[in-house]
């Protein structure tokens, strides 16, 4: 069994408490100074179905929710079946090991005996002297779950107050519910053979989407615009609740489409304004951002992706929304696609995003996935030294002001509605230099051809300043994995456990899908084999790569809704590298 890391799962029906079980459990590993990465998998029910929360935990950093299974708490007998049997894994999950421990109530009977270690406990029994409340026993369950592995329950204790910490009565019952499950388990069964380097260092533990929304908060956001969606309303949610913190506006309109036209009114009258949705909530707002694109307003989308397509698989994840958003919106305009490689990730890349967005007065799009939106891991401390950029503005009259100016750069100074002296249109038909429409066919063609030029122009700057391509463990790698957005965690992995094995792997990490970096090509120069890996069904990214560089390359996918797992996933890149 492993020695420096745990994983901890908690399965049972939607309405069990299942995910607040779970994130207990993660913040007191967070708060023990531990390393901490989760993984929910859930229905999209409110009652009944199957959903589990996974927990893995590390004195050193942990970057998926990994392959074992060391301790499972089953809340019924279908989870403790489920998760115990190799034949009922879900989407790659490992279940319960021999050596793992299965924590359950006494009341659970005549239930399918697999190879591992039963903890029959009376944890309804022993919550039921605190509380009526039969979601009390989870809490027990989780005193036990600490105790095997001697977690310092003053931690736990600390966390189930600040859990219930608007309910004093309720906090004390939980806490007393745990320390009875806590003490009834070390007086009753060994311990677990899971040595934790606990500490007094301090990590944040938040999801990508709160990372996300502090990102653009950092970054000069004054108002968010969002109908809710899964996986994307993580953000809108927190930035909802936080808003006088913030100081900034949390809109919720009647749809999507009422959101981005807001938004761009809003950055068009000289405010921050960021949008954001899912797939389907994104679809309903291409029209407004190709209106943004043409207009030239600094607009930021979040969009978050899940499987599709229409409402498809709501609560699972997916990268299938690339060709979307390159190709959101018809005609042609330049925007930048940004896609956070993880939690870490989202804040600096969302930061940026509100900077890019009116240094080029074009959309950028940030993309994530329901992976890296609703799991938690730990971070550091954020770096929130940032310095905002508005790009080319104007406060003063401008005697002949050119709102789409031709310019060397393609970037026209911007004037805000009510500066005097700047009078100008703004109009989605085509333009000339003032934004008189010149669409009529009297007008001289050649303005079309000069305004279009003008626009597609915009981010040679951008490209010449990107930062270097982030890669793992590539200096002297013979075969080349790329990987996209929130793959990257697991991918870092595959390429940990095959250069054990003896062979010469690293990875391309590409968390700017667009414009693509050149030296993407150089990177991929010479190699023996590249293997692009996606969390979709056509390999989306893989296509833009071929067609950007003419590399030839193997592709591995997965899209049953689930996370790549590491174990799996590098027998499947073994099998190409050997073919």
């Amino acid at each position: 069994m492993k020695t420096e890391e745990v994983v901890i799962r908690v399965g049972g029906a939607a309405g069990d408490g299942v995910q607040s079980a779970g994130l207990i459990i993660a913040k007191t590993f967070s708060r023990s100074g531990l390393h901490v990465n989760t993984y929910n998998y859930y229905q999209s029910i409110i009652r009944g179905g199957q959903s589990w929360y996974q927990v893995r935990a590390s004195d050193s950093k942990v970057r998926s929710q990994g392959d074992g299974l060391d301790i499972l708490i089953a809340l019924n007998k279908d989870a403790l079946e489920r998760h115990t049997n190799p034949m009922l894994n879900e989407g790659g999950a490992s279940p319960l090991g021999k050596e793992g421990v299965a924590i359950f109530d006494q009341s659970i009977k005549d239930f399918k005996k697999e190879d591992c270690d039963y903890v029959q406990m009376p944890l309804g029994d022993i919550a039921s002297k605190y509380s009526k409340n039969a979601l009390m026993k989870n809490t027990v369950a989780i005193g036990a779950a600490m105790a095997a592995i001697g977690i310092n329950f003053e931690v736990l204790a600390g966390v189930i107050r600040d859990q219930f910490g608007n309910k004093g009565s309720v906090a004390e019952e939980n806490v007393k519910a745990a320390k009875e499950g806590y003490d009834q388990y070390l007086a009753t069964y060994k311990k677990l053979p899971i040595s934790l380097k606990t500490s007094n260092k301090k990590y944040y533990l938040m999801s990508g989407g709160e990372s996300l929304a502090l990102g653009a908060v950092n970054g000069g956001l004054k108002m968010y615009v969002g109908y809710p969606m899964t996986p994307a309303s993580s953000a809108l949610h927190y930035l909802a609740n936080h808003q006088k913190d913030f100081d900034i506006f949390v809109k919720i309109p009647e749809d999507e489409i009422s959101a981005i036209n807001m938004a761009v009114g809003a950055n068009y009258a000289g405010v921050r304004a960021m949008t954001g949705s899912s797939g389907g909530g994104f679809s309903l707002m291409v029209e407004a951002l190709g209106m943004a694109g043409m207009m030239e307003v600094p607009l930021v989308v979040y969009e978050s992706q899940r499987a599709g397509p229409s409402t498809g698989l709501p609560t699972k994840t997916e990268q299938g929304d690339l060709n979307l958003v390159l190709g959101a919106s018809q005609g042609d305009f330049e925007r930048i696609i940004l896609a956070p490689r993880n939690v870490e990730d989202a804040f600096y890349l969302t930061r940026e995003a509100m900077n890019l967005a009116e240094k080029y007065q074009t959309p950028v799009i940030v993309m994530s996935d329901l992976f890296v939106a609703e799991h938690y891991e730990t971070v550091e401390e954020f770096d929130l030294n940032f310095k905002i950029e508005r790009g080319k503005i104007t406060d003063k009259a401008v005697d002949g002001y050119k709102r789409y100016e031709y310019t060397d750069d393609g970037i026209s100074a911007r004037s805000f509605p009510g500066t005097p002296g700047n009078m100008h249109n703004e109009d989605s038909d085509e333009h000339n230099e003032f934004g008189d429409v010149v669409s009529d066919a009297v007008t001289d063609p050649t303005l079309r051809v000069e305004s279009m030029k003008k626009r597609m122009k915009k981010l040679k700057n951008y490209i010449r300043e990107m930062p270097p391509t982030p890669t793992y463990r590539y200096n002297d790698a013979e075969i080349a994995l790329v990987q996209w957005g929130g793959t990257q965690g697991v991918v870092e992995e595959v390429v940990d456990i095959l250069r054990e094995k003896g062979h010469k792997v690293g990875l391309v990490e590409i968390n700017r899908p667009y414009p693509m970096n050149p030296d993407i090509e150089k990177l991929l120069s010479g190699k023996k084999k590249i293997v692009v890996i996606e969390n979709n069904y056509s390999g989306q990214m893989n296509k833009l790569l071929r067609s950007e560089f003419l590399v030839k390359t193997e592709l591995i996918t997965k899209f049953d809704g689930e996370s790549f797992y590491p174990g799996a996933l590098a027998e499947e890149v073994e099998a190409v590298i050997k073919r």
